[in-house]
């Protein structure tokens, strides 16, 4: 006889269900008593965490080589690897824990957690089903799409501008061995990005200080520390969420313009010892470099845009067209502190 002791779990709103599982004595791993746990939501804690570890391009994102066998793109694309009520014939279970001799996901991507593979587990043997997160209740794991953190429009930018730069954490620095310049570099150690847990996220810790602080002058806000957190705990998706670009009206320096320096410039060229001597800490900076042509180009648009005779801005991406459009309108419009 199996016997199995669940010692603990916790539920934590936004994030998992926490099970600490001892006196292991098969290797079976059935975990006794998951009805009496809370149901866990398929569309809000299982299918991004997949997507996430395991749906990137050129694995199992249903494009391209093992993605074209096997997709974990939705519900019946999973299905197909599961066996409702019974993990240990699940290949989908099975898999994380290198029962098969190949662990995944494979190097360099950073293995699932152990209470995330227990949050699968538990899934699977409460039936495997199509649960969707009820939004009005608390404890869920959904997230509204207005509340939604997107790596490209959010977290990426706060990675280019105050991480992976020169002497840091770039392609050539690697600082401590961390590239932190995209999404691959962000997670591919592992513990670098726990998703669910930000508290388990090496990455989040030293922005918080939790460890030694970086970066290491203190220049993340309170504002982007937190769409780390918030991002970190929907899951640490791959995420692209495009807005309608709205250049209509009056640019405003304060809604428009600001954000677009504090994201993708400010980390690099802050009042303390700024990048170059280019010092973008406030209006009349950003003005500065407005003011000043370089072969008849404001200085600040064309290092955004990149053009020959300027220092890329980002030195690890371009901001995208929208931003770039924002910043020329504002100039054009006379480069008003609004």
């Amino acid at each position: 006889m199996k016997q199995f002791r669940i010692i603990a779990f916790v539920l934590i709103p936004t994030v998992l269900i926490l099970l600490l599982i001892s006196q292991l004595q098969s290797c079976k791993h059935d975990p006794i008593g998951v009805g009496n746990l809370r149901e866990v939501c398929f569309e809000g804690e299982i299918l991004p965490m997949l997507k996430n570890s395991c749906g990137m391009s050129g694995c199992h994102d249903g494009q391209s080589g093992e993605g074209r066998r096997f997709s974990v793109s939705d519900y019946q694309s999973v299905m197909r690897i599961v066996t409702p009520g019974n993990a240990n014939k699940s290949d989908l279970y099975q898999v994380l824990g290198k029962v098969y001799g190949n662990i995944m996901p494979p190097s360099p991507y950073p293995p699932l957690s152990k209470e995330n593979r227990t949050l699968i587990e538990v899934w699977i043997e409460q039936g495997a089903k199509d649960t969707k997160c009820d939004t009005t209740s608390t404890g869920t794991t959904s997230q509204t799409n207005s509340d939604t953190v997107c790596f490209n429009q959010t977290i990426l930018p706060i990675l280019r501008s105050s991480c992976g730069i020169t002497g840091c954490h770039d392609d050539i620095t690697r600082k401590e061995g961390y590239t932190l310049v995209s999404y691959v570099t962000l997670i591919q150690r592992s513990g670098s990005i726990v998703p669910f847990n930000p508290g388990a996220s090496k990455i989040y810790n030293v922005m918080t200080g939790g460890e030694e602080i970086m970066p290491p002058t203190g220049s993340l806000t309170s504002a982007q520390i937190e769409s780390f957190r918030k991002w970190i705990a929907q899951g640490a998706l791959n995420s692209d969420c495009p807005q309608a670009c709205d250049t209509s009206g009056t640019i405003s320096f304060a809604s428009k313009i600001w954000p677009i320096i504090q994201n993708n410039c400010k980390g690099c060229h802050g009042a303390t010892s700024p990048s170059g001597g280019v010092n973008l800490s406030d209006y009349t900076q950003v003005k500065y470099y407005a003011d000043n042509l370089r072969n008849s180009t404001p200085i600040i648009l064309g290092a955004i845009e990149q053009l020959p005779g300027f220092f890329a801005m980002p030195p690890s991406g371009k901001l995208d067209g929208c931003d770039i459009t924002k910043v020329n309108l504002w100039i054009q419009q006379g480069k008003q502190n609004n």
